[in-house]
């Protein structure tokens, strides 16, 4: 089957008989009429106002979704005294939009809608979201797209999108590759010293460790490898370093993976690397200019997927699964995210054997949208 990306282009692109109609949900209009857009969801739904504006396809509202979004407007501008925000509201959807009423076929067509998707054993539909979704099915549109993962559960397939699924293709299509400097992957360095003999990964487990200042960066880049490989998990090392005259030495070596959140919280890490730099979250700026990081994220997208077709998730959709997999996998930046702003720091992504440097300007806006597509909270 198609992915929805691929669906919408077929739409969009005129390769469907006769012109298409495509109706969108409230939280769809939101995103791409806000002011600014809501990204990614505004950049994914791109391609259908662009098709739109040319005349390819017709788009529909319910007059729900009218309603919803006046109620939102209103309430942004509550305090904004002599403004009417509906004049502004109606004006725009007039200009993109085709509003359909509810009437009696769209009721009880949302009755059905209600009344049969019952998971759990119980009505989990909400009367709105349904009139929405019925004005769509009761007028025969070729799409509806929503980003209400129970209005798309509910719906048939075939002429419903899930927007998320569309975001979570927007992710394979941003990262990593983009967000690589576009130079050449990086090569350990086998001679040398790197971590002190008899490190292992319990004793880096147990807190920094001091290495000889003699030790590169790309050197250390081996063993940490080496210990990334036998750990199996996505991981983490900072390796801290400062400038001695001529010389960068590195000072020290910090290890993290989330089994380790409660004996090393990640706010004692980020606290650690502040120190290291002399870092001011106030000013944006490092006072110690002789210092120098590199973090080191070894992480496996291939690896996530194999673990969620374990027979344990049969359960989850694929969906589900392709959503935790991006979770499990982008784990360490889910959690370090606010350390990609800091300034003397290399970052270098290390993916099934391969290390690249990445780009903090392009990689830091891809977690900032990513973030809306996968849930994540604030942290770190």
């Amino acid at each position: 089957m198609p992915t929805a990306t691929e669906r919408i282009q077929e739409v969009t692109q005129a390769m469907a008989t006769g012109k298409p109609k495509i109706a969108l949900d409230t939280c769809c209009v939101q995103y791409y009429l806000s002011n600014p857009p809501v990204q990614p969801w505004a950049d994914c739904l791109d391609p259908i106002f662009q098709a739109a504006v040319d005349g390819r396809i017709d788009l529909y509202v319910s007059t729900v979704v009218v309603s919803e979004l006046l109620a939102h407007v209103y309430f942004a501008n509550r305090h904004n005294a002599g403004y009417d925000p509906e004049l502004d509201l109606l004006a725009i959807i007039k200009r993109h939009f085709q509003v359909l009423d509810v009437d009696g076929a769209v009721a009880k067509a949302a009755g059905r809608l209600r009344g049969s998707y019952a998971p759990g054993d119980r009505i989990a539909l909400k009367t709105p979201d349904a009139l929405i979704g019925a004005t769509s099915l009761t007028n025969g549109h070729t799409l509806f797209i929503t980003n209400d993962a129970q209005l798309a559960d509910a719906l048939p397939e075939t002429n419903c999108i899930y927007l998320r699924d569309v975001a979570l293709e927007w992710l394979v299509q941003s990262y990593p590759n983009p967000c690589f400097d576009g130079s050449a992957p990086v090569s350990p360095s086998k001679s040398g010293k790197g971590l002190p003999t008899g490190v292992s990964m319990a004793s880096l487990e147990l807190g920094g460790v001091q290495p000889d200042p003699s030790a590169k960066w790309k050197r250390i880049l081996k063993d940490a490898q080496i210990v990334a490989s036998a750990l199996n998990e996505p991981c983490v090392f900072f390796i801290l370093a400062e400038k001695n005259g001529r010389r960068m030495e590195t000072r020290e070596v910090l290890f993290w993976h989330e089994s380790l959140t409660e004996s090393r919280p990640p706010k004692r890490v980020i606290k650690r690397l502040h120190e290291h730099l002399a870092y001011s979250s106030r000013t944006g700026k490092a006072a110690n200019p002789q210092g120098h990081i590199h973090g080191f994220v070894f992480a496996s997208l291939a690896r996530e997927k194999v673990r969620q077709n374990h027979p344990g998730f049969a359960s989850k959709s694929d969906h589900q699964k392709h959503a935790d997999a991006w979770n499990a996998y982008l784990t360490p930046w889910r959690t370090y995210r606010s350390c990609l702003d800091l300034p003397q720091t290399t970052w270098l992504l290390c993916e099934d054997g391969a290390a690249h440097v990445l780009t903090m300007t392009t990689t830091g806006r891809f977690f900032d949208q990513a973030r809306n597509v996968l849930g994540w909270k604030d942290e770190g």
